[in-house]
C-alpha cells in the first residue's frame, strides 16, 4: 500500500466532530526509514485498538465499571462508533467521526469528554506522569486495561516506526518504540518487576471454559498451565501451536527450571520480526545510522532467549523479551562505538580495525541533542 508522494507518512485520520477542533483525533504512522508503506495487519490493529480505547473511555463517561471481560452494552456500542470515510486521494488518510446515539441531546458533549480524556491520558503516560493517571481514570481495572491497549497502539520495540496521536488544537503526542517498556514499568512496582520472569513455550491447549492455557517448556518438555484474560483469546487462537511468552511469578524446580506459573502479568505472541535501529543516545553523544541495517533476531536453543548477532559490528546480544533485547541492543551499540570506533588504530588488532571501519561506515556520531 504505497503513498504519494514517497516522502509522506502513512496517516490514519479520524475527525470526531466537524464543529470543534478540540474534538479531533488523528493517528499518524511513520514507517521505518521514512518509508511509505505499512502492513495491512498494522492498519487493522490500529483501527481496532483505537475503537477499543474510545469504548474504554466511554465506559467511564457513562459511569459504567469494567468487569473481567470487556462486555459492552448495545447502547455503548451504538453511541460511540468509530467510522471512517474513503481514503483521500494521494495519501493514506482516513477521515471519519464517532457517531453519537440518535436522539441523544448529550451525545456530542459525551464524545468530546471521551476524546479529551483519551488525549490527556495518553499524554500523561508518554510524559511518565503516573500520579496524574488515577485523576483521569480513577477505576484501577479500567486504567490497567487502557494502559495495556496503549502498548498495542505503540510501535513494537525495534520496528523503526513512530506513531503520533493528535488533536486539532495542540501538538502531537509521540508514541515511540520505548513506550511499551515504560508502560510496563507503570503497571508493576520495582519490587514486583524484580520478581517477574518470562517463560517462552509452545501453545499446546486452551481450556476456554476455565480461561486456562497450557504451554510446553522446551528444555524439560514440561507442560505449564496458567490462567489468562479472556480478551486474549483472539491472539491465542491466531497463535495456536505457535510459541508465546508468559510473564508472571514463576516457581522454579531444584534445577532452576520453571515448574509452575502463578499470578500471570502478561501474555504476548513471540515477535521475531527484524529490528531496525534508529538513533541511539547515551554517554553525552548520539549515534545516527547512515543507512538502515535490519537485524534478524532468532531464538536460543532453549527457546528462552531472543538473540541478535551481527559479526560486522562484533554485536552479540540476547534477552528474554523483545523490549529488553531492544534496550540491550542500543546499550551494546554505544559500548562498541566507544571501544572500537573511538579507539586508536595502533591499539586495535586487525579484526578490531575492521569492526571500526564498519561502524564508521554505518553510523555517524553527533552531539547529544539534550546536551
Amino acid at each position: 500500500m504505497g503513498l504519494q508522494p514517497d516522502t509522506a507518512p502513512a496517516r490514519i485520520f479520524f475527525k470526531m466532530s466537524d464543529a470543534h477542533d478540540n474534538d479531533a483525533l488523528s493517528f499518524v504512522i511513520h514507517p521505518a526509514g521514512g518509508g511509505c508503506e505499512v502492513p495491512v495487519s498494522l492498519l487493522t490493529q490500529t483501527l481496532a485498538t483505537l475503537q477499543e480505547l474510545v469504548h474504554l473511555f466511554a465506559l467511564q463517561e457513562e459511569g459504567r465499571s469494567l468487569r473481567q471481560r470487556l462486555r459492552l452494552s448495545e447502547e455503548i456500542k451504538g453511541k460511540y462508533v468509530l467510522q471512517c470515510s474513503p481514503p483521500q486521494p494521494g495519501s493514506f488518510a482516513f477521515t471519519g467521526h464517532v457517531r453519537g446515539g440518535p436522539g441523544d441531546l448529550f451525545a456530542s458533549q459525551n464524545v468530546a469528554h471521551v476524546v479529551a480524556n483519551l488525549h490527556r491520558f495518553t499524554r500523561a503516560t508518554v510524559d511518565g506522569q503516573a500520579d496524574i493517571l488515577p485523576q483521569i481514570v480513577p477505576d484501577t481495572r479500567l486504567r490497567h486495561r487502557i494502559l495495556t491497549r496503549l502498548i498495542s497502539l505503540s510501535p513494537a520495540p525495534g520496528s523503526g516506526y513512530l506513531h503520533e496521536l493528535c488533536n486539532g488544537t495542540g501538538p502531537a503526542t509521540a508514541l515511540e518504540e520505548t513506550l511499551p517498556n515504560r508502560i510496563e514499568s507503570l503497571l508493576t512496582s520495582p519490587t514486583e518487576r524484580d520478581e517477574l520472569q518470562t517463560v517462552t513455550g509452545r501453545l499446546d491447549a486452551i481450556a476456554f471454559g476455565e480461561h486456562k492455557l497450557t504451554i510446553i517448556y522446551a528444555p524439560k518438555r514440561r507442560a505449564l498451565e496458567c490462567f489468562y484474560d479472556e480478551d486474549l483469546e483472539p491472539m491465542l487462537l491466531e497463535n495456536r501451536r505457535d510459541l508465546i511468552q508468559v510473564t508472571g511469578r514463576v516457581i522454579m524446580d531444584d534445577d532452576n527450571h520453571p515448574k509452575k506459573i502463578v499470578e500471570v502479568e502478561q501474555i504476548r505472541d513471540l515477535d521475531l520480526s527484524p529490528f531496525v535501529v534508529g538513533e541511539v543516545t547515551g554517554g553525552g553523544f548520539r549515534l545516527r545510522p547512515r543507512k538502515s541495517v535490519p537485524l534478524q533476531p532468532s531464538l536460543s536453543e532453549t527457546e528462552q532467549l531472543i538473540c541478535i548477532a551481527h559479526s560486522e559490528w562484533d554485536l552479540d546480544v540476547f534477552a528474554p523479551t523483545r523490549g529488553e533485547l531492544f534496550q540491550e541492543l542500543k546499550e551494546q551499540v554505544l559500548m562498541l562505538w566507544i571501544e572500537f570506533a573511538r579507539g586508536a588504530d595502533e591499539a586495535l588488532s586487525a579484526p578490531a580495525r575492521r569492526v571500526k571501519e564498519q561502524l564508521l561506515k554505518d553510523w555517524e556520531e553527533l552531539p547529544d541533542a539534550k546536551g
